[in-house]
């Protein structure tokens, strides 16, 4: 496995490696890499190209992450993308960047399990959420799959290895209507209370709020979700909503649908296709909390808002499909997410079931006078 010398034009002495590989199509093609430091980084970067390429996991588990990244790149949404890598970098590579995959066995996986189990988080001094610590080895978990089913790695190690974490958050926390009126009583910004109301009243996820355009509010009192905000790199973006679900026509009560109208109205030069709503998602967190502590109501996330509006369904008597269904969930999501706002309707259900159901323990009186008379034919 040769490397090569080279001088800059700073004459300053590199290496650089070239080879020929195997393409997937079955075709012969030559790579070159220069600027290696080294011969012997040089020869490794080959070594571990070609490990790459001929699907073989005796790669390093940092080879492993660049192919899952670059398969993942063409199908998983953008925002997705960067949460995966976020994790990855800071949670993954710094512990087995440098480790051979194939020999990544369960003992490490623990071992790594227990230090992500008793870190802290420096902003907030205490050890990480049950829910964040799951969503770790997920992904860790999920690039071990890629591996078993892409590069022939024989058992994903985080199997019996076990996981860490909790799936769900504890119980699920929202406002009632009076507790969200109290809040509302606190919220000075018009364009906070708008966005706070809209999120309450129509179940709205914070980035289909923050993606709403003029456009989107149609004179039918119906408020289109076809886009979802985010900020990437500094810049504000619109993208596809999270789901094929989550595209939808929200119906609006008239009141909402008025105070939208009149602060859109109020909104200088405003076109058709602006946000209507100018600040970003972490803006909306604090001025929330603020809301919440000094109207005495308890703490909820801006998430909670739309947990809140499923919650009013539920109370109203709607079904888990027609939760679902202004939500831009799927039943199955919804279900899982909300069945436990239904316990009492369950039992009402149960008990509607059991009264049409009930039928007397006695026959009735011309069945029981046949069998009488069998029963007496067959003595004789």
């Amino acid at each position: 496995m040769p490397a090569y010398k080279y001088k800059t034009k700073s004459g300053a002495t590199k290496w650089y490696a070239a080879f020929w590989y195997t393409d997937w199509t079955g075709k012969k093609r030559k790579k070159k890499k220069e600027g290696f430091d080294k011969k012997g980084d040089a020869q490794a970067f080959e070594r571990e190209f070609l490990l790459k390429n001929s699907r073989s996991c005796d790669m390093s588990f940092a080879s492993l992450v660049e192919l899952y990244r670059a398969d993942a790149e063409h199908r998983v949404r953008e925002g997705t993308q960067e949460t995966q890598d976020s994790i990855i970098d800071k949670w993954l590579l710094p512990y087995f960047g440098e480790l051979q995959v194939n020999e990544i066995d369960a003992v490490t996986i623990r071992t790594w399990q227990n230090e992500v189990m008793s870190a802290v988080n420096p902003r907030t001094g205490k050890k990480y959420a049950e829910t964040y610590i799951r969503t770790i080895n997920s992904r860790l978990s999920a690039i071990f799959n890629y591996a078993v089913m892409f590069y022939n790695l024989k058992a994903n190690p985080c199997r019996p290895a076990g996981y860490m974490g909790k799936k769900k958050a504890g119980k699920m926390k929202f406002w009632t209507l009076d507790e969200f009126n109290l809040a509302m009583a606190q919220v000075s910004n018009w364009s906070f209370r708008v966005a706070f109301q809209i999120m309450y009243w129509l179940g709205l996820r914070e980035g289909e709020c923050l993606a709403l355009q003029p456009a989107d509010i149609l004179p039918s009192k119906v408020a289109r979700i076809e886009k979802t905000h985010h900020r990437r790199k500094g810049k504000d973006k619109n993208g596809p909503p999270k789901t094929d679900n989550s595209y939808r026509d929200t119906s609006m009560p008239d009141f909402l649908y008025d105070e939208v109208l009149r602060y859109i109205g109020a909104l200088y030069d405003i076109q058709e296709h602006d946000r209507i709503f100018y600040f970003q998602k972490g803006t909306l967190g604090r001025a929330l909390t603020e809301a919440a502590k000094a109207a005495g109501v308890k703490r909820i996330r801006v998430h909670d808002l739309r947990h809140s509006h499923a919650a009013l369904l539920v109370e109203l008597g709607y079904s888990i499909v027609a939760v679902a269904e202004r939500l831009g969930d799927t039943v199955e999501v919804a279900m899982s997410t909300y069945s436990h706002l239904y316990p009492n309707k369950m039992e009402a259900i149960a008990a509607d079931l059991n009264r049409q159901g009930e039928v007397k323990n006695e026959a009735p009186d011309s069945v029981v006078s046949e069998l009488e008379k069998v029963v007496k034919e067959h003595k004789n």
